[in-house]
């Protein structure tokens, strides 16, 4: 009996450690969202106060802001690359779905604006799709962080649901709930 209890315990850390980042994956995914979500969010405040007058033309701030947010815009999307297992064991585990489809959503709706940004020339489409990429791309920092804040919660509430069940002799295990 105790050797299946060990054996459990392990799956379920083995399958929690898959589906938590590591802490250095974890910082080097928030600095560099936080390095693109402050960039961005930067050209919107200067555009906001920018001076009329100015009309299309980009303060040198917004320039240097635009840069920041193309380069760390390249780090991103290799640091989303990195998510796949990540993504895989929590759809795997049905965890944290529908902030996961979320989020999955708006990189990919940020990713076609920021590309129609870059390479559309008419004029209406640019607007449009700044619009489009600046509103999803503020709204990117909430989601995301709730995202995060749904899988610990949920991360915490299976491990103490976990503890349990292995302390009591009586209480059935639960390990089928978890497909490899």
């Amino acid at each position: 009996m105790n050797d299946r209890s060990d054996r459990t315990s392990k799956i379920v850390a083995l399958l929690r450690e898959r589906v938590r980042l590591g802490p250095l994956h974890r910082r080097l995914f928030y600095i560099s969202f936080g390095i693109l979500w402050g960039s961005g969010a930067l050209w919107v405040l200067i555009q906001w106060f920018k001076d009329p007058e100015l009309g299309a033309a980009r303060t040198l701030l917004q320039t240097f802001a635009m840069k920041i947010h193309g380069a760390a815009m390249l780090i991103f999307l290799a640091m989303l690359g990195t998510l796949f297992t990540h993504v895989r064991r929590g759809w795997i585990l049905r965890a944290n779905r529908l902030s996961g489809c979320f989020n999955i959503a708006i990189n990919v709706l940020l990713a076609v604006t920021g590309w129609l940004l870059y390479y559309i020339p008419d004029d209406s489409t640019r607007e449009w799709a700044s619009f489009v990429h600046w509103s999803i791309g503020l709204a990117a920092l909430p989601l995301l962080s709730v995202h995060i804040w749904f899988g610990r919660a949920a991360s915490d509430r299976k491990m103490n649901e976990d503890e349990q069940a292995l302390k009591s002799p009586h209480r059935p295990k639960r390990i089928n709930q978890y497909r490899l």
